[in-house]
């Protein structure tokens, strides 16, 4: 099985909206895609959440508009994930006609070959952190039960791994030792995640954890000190599953939505003081 994992675009429903004042979501999304258009033998896109910065019905139809038509051009089926910038339940009024879906968006896609897709809403209203209750791990528990012959992959927008800086440490997952849990033992290859907008690699109940490079910007989690950075790339990862151990493959480009003359000014960079207001704002 190949997977092309894409995660946190960040699209405005309106066009003419920059994230940061800068990055232009929607020209980046169409410069990963561009660059990907030679990409064969993908048995499932996804998009680990982020979908929207506004959380706005035009920012998921724009969505749509754009991925679906690509992953059928691939012949693979297209889950996207909810992010803490996405509002679950306006999402769930704009996919596919005929395929709406409750509020919660936890659910199970059917994949090639006898394997399947579990995603998870990891959201929390209001706030930059994630949470599962204990509802939702009850439900995941309930289909892990039953393996998948190919095994299941699944997909949560906040990575169950500790983050690599001050600011993304106050924005992780919560209930790291319930989720390992749950996932101890079960069919699961691989966790799919975005949030951090860096790749990064890691495990929970001994199952690979991968991060994919953001596509409106990539953070960069070696800037040092308690300063926090992103810079003006794109990316997205490949991930293959096989005998053995997953294969991962991550690429980041020049981000095709950047309005800047100097690329090699950072997107944002937060002083110490900039990040404990937002870890006041929207952390735990």
């Amino acid at each position: 099985m190949r997977i092309l994992h894409l995660t946190d675009t960040h699209l405005y429903g309106d066009p003419s909206a920059r994230h940061y004042d800068r990055i232009d979501p929607t020209a980046a999304l169409h410069g990963v895609l561009a660059r990907l258009a030679d990409l064969r033998d993908i048995d499932l896109v996804v998009h680990t959440g982020d979908a929207s910065e506004d959380g706005t019905a035009q920012s998921y139809r724009l969505l749509h508009e754009i991925l679906d038509p690509f992953a059928a051009a691939l012949g693979a089926p297209l889950a996207v994930v909810m992010g803490n910038h996405d509002v679950s339940a306006v999402y769930s009024e704009q996919i596919a006609p005929g395929e709406h879906l409750a509020e919660s968006q936890d659910r199970v896609l059917p994949l090639p070959g006898g394997g399947r897709a579990v995603v998870l809403d990891s959201s929390v209203p209001g706030a930059g952190y994630g949470h599962l209750d204990a509802s939702q791990l009850s439900w995941l528990r309930d289909v892990l039960s039953v393996p998948a012959e190919a095994g299941t992959v699944l997909a949560i927008h906040h990575p169950p791994l500790v983050g690599a800086t001050a600011l993304l440490r106050g924005l992780d997952l919560d209930g790291l030792d319930e989720l390992a849990a749950v996932l101890e033992g079960s069919d699961v290859r691989i966790v799919l995640s975005g949030h951090y907008h860096h790749e990064m690699t890691g495990a929970i109940a001994g199952i690979p954890v991968h991060v994919a490079p953001g596509i409106t910007n990539v953070v960069d989690p070696l800037s040092g000190g308690s300063h926090e950075q992103a810079l003006a790339l794109s990316g997205a990862s490949v991930i293959e599953l096989g005998e053995g151990a997953p294969r991962v493959f991550s690429a980041v480009f020049p981000n095709a939505g950047d309005a800047a003359e100097d690329a090699e000014l950072p997107v944002y960079r937060f002083s110490s003081e900039q990040v404990q207001r937002i870890l006041e704002a929207a952390g735990r």
